[in-house]
């Protein structure tokens, strides 16, 4: 048996090691395998090219790390500081203490919070006498403006939820990005009251678990151990055609290659080509899948040209009061260990990938007040990286899975899918791995 892998980010390169795991070869193709995840090290900081974290209440990427001999390596946010900052009228306003991702579960905090009138927290109050219901899908910002008002929309799920999925609540799908809260409405009508029915009791007996872990010396050094146990041919796959006697033929690299199972890890924009030739309806629903940018501007400072304490994780700027900047980590703040002492390093988000690095620091004066001139500034620019999960998601991916499931040797896995964070990348790599191992007869992981 031997598998190609297109594509060698996060998923490619768990896909990698999973089929190593299994016994399987594999090889993995792309030009700069990695992806998105990166580390650096400038003046002594630890800097992320893309992702720095993913959320430790999804197991897949710990049990990983821990797997590849790197348990000892995993470090957690400081959550004893942990607040969030959101630009409300021109000023920094705490988001609310309580919340599960957009619902309010802490009614204190929603009555003292300048974030919202209060017209919308009586509606937020209001919220618990709903009666079920099932709806069809619709649009975050409708899902949320149905049980919270637009206020909510404006300055809770639309700068929470665009720094996660990169896109407009206007389009994003309430049942794929919102699934759990969907099935809150539908049970029990009050989206409240199904995450206050649902909420786990504290163990007294247990140490709290950090929100986000990463590791201490950067995501990066996770790329750096997949990369060493992966075969990696440095170049795109530029066709992917079926062989015969259920074989498959990869071009890349100017060459033909025959493998006995493929599984496309590149991104629904790029396998959408790829695939068009073996099924041109699956090719159609993959292209359909709209792809957002971003750049990262990182910017280190003294703390002594800072004018204002960094006492929380960062801010968010809503979309109604954003000129270039849409969210900023305060890193010292944040992780512990990757900042020295007498620096700032300000990890700063913007939707356009092209954003210059005058127009970031302009922002940064207008928010922040700074006006010296940074230790470094590092950039990063991520065009159409970003799958967007718009209304109809869920059942165009159902669509896209059914007529996978009749191309025998062909996988698909990747943010496009079912989750766009790290663990779920690798949760998917390691499920398609158990699929190919099923078809394979070959033992257990």
């Amino acid at each position: 048996m031997r598998v190609a892998v297109v594509g060698g980010g996060i998923t490619g390169l768990a896909c990698s090691y999973y089929l190593e795991r299994a016994g399987i070869d594999s090889v993995v193709f792309d030009a700069s395998p990695g992806g998105l995840i990166g580390s650096v090290h400038v003046q002594g900081c630890t800097l992320e090219t893309g992702p720095e974290s993913w959320l430790a209440s999804k197991p897949a990427a710990e049990q990983l790390i821990r797997e590849l001999g790197m348990g000892d390596q995993l470090i957690g946010s400081d959550d004893a500081r942990r607040r969030t900052f959101v630009l409300r009228d021109g000023r920094f306003v705490t988001l609310p203490e309580g919340l599960q991702l957009v619902v309010p579960t802490r009614l204190v905090p929603v009555l003292k919070t300048d974030l919202f009138t209060w017209a919308t927290k009586f509606r937020m109050g209001a919220e618990i006498f709903r009666s079920p219901k099932m709806l069809p899908d619709r649009s975050v910002a409708d899902f949320i403006t149905d049980h919270f008002g637009a206020e909510a929309v404006d300055y809770l799920a639309e700068p929470l939820l665009a720094g996660v999925y990169g896109g407009s609540p206007d389009n994003l799908s309430a049942v794929s990005v919102l699934a759990r809260f969907v099935e809150y409405e539908q049970r029990f009508g009050s989206v409240v009251v199904g995450a206050l029915r649902d909420k786990k009791p504290a163990d007294p007996g247990k140490k709290p678990q950090p929100v986000f872990k990463t590791l201490r010396n950067g995501m990066g050094s996770l790329i750096d151990a997949l990369r060493k146990r992966s075969n990696i041919v440095r170049a795109n796959v530029e066709s992917v055609q079926p062989a015969g006697n259920g074989a498959w033929a990869v071009f890349a690299a100017g060459e033909w290659q025959e493998f006995d199972q493929v599984v496309l890890c590149c991104g629904a924009n790029r396998a959408a080509p790829l695939l068009a030739p073996v099924d041109e309806r699956a090719g159609e629903l993959l292209a359909s899948i709209p792809h957002t940018g971003s750049a990262i501007w990182t910017f280190g400072y003294s703390i002594n040209d800072i004018p204002r304490p960094l006492n929380a994780f960062g801010f968010l700027v809503p979309l109604r009061e954003r000129r270039s900047i849409m969210a900023c980590t305060w890193v010292a703040t944040k992780w512990p260990g990757r900042v020295p002492e007498g620096t700032a390093v300000l990890r700063c988000f913007a939707p356009n990938p092209e954003v210059s690095a005058e127009a970031m620091r302009a922002d940064l004066e207008r928010l922040m007040g700074i006006t010296a001139e940074p230790l470094f500034a590092l950039n990063h620019r991520w065009p159409d990286s970003m799958p967007q999960y718009t209304v109809g998601h869920s059942s165009r991916i159902a669509e896209l899975e059914l007529r996978i499931a009749t191309i025998a040797g062909l996988h698909l896995a990747g943010n496009a899918y079912h989750g766009v964070g790290i663990p779920d990348c690798i949760r998917e790599a390691k499920q398609v791995v158990e699929s190919i191992r099923r078809s394979s007869a070959t033992p257990g992981l």
